[in-house]
């Protein structure tokens, strides 16, 4: 087939609407569901973006690529 089918699925990323979540109830929650303790930045993202969009994903179809900082 022609049609390849992947996903990104992110977890909660620090970008603009951040700015409207409680800074301190969010950070509670990381500390306890996330393994790294904290949100994401978005440059962490844009890896797995290029790299499903490239060439380089020939072979890749049907994934789901989990960013989100060992959230559980």
């Amino acid at each position: 087939p022609k049609v390849r089918v992947n996903c990104i699925m992110p977890g909660p990323f620090l970008t603009d609407i951040f700015k409207a979540w409680d800074m301190a109830a969010f950070q509670k929650r990381a500390e306890e569901r996330i393994a790294l303790k904290r949100g994401g930045e978005p440059g962490e993202i844009v890896g797995a973006a290029l790299y499903l969009a490239s060439d380089h994903a020939s072979f890749t179809t049907g994934a789901i690529i989990r960013i989100d900082g060992g959230a559980m």
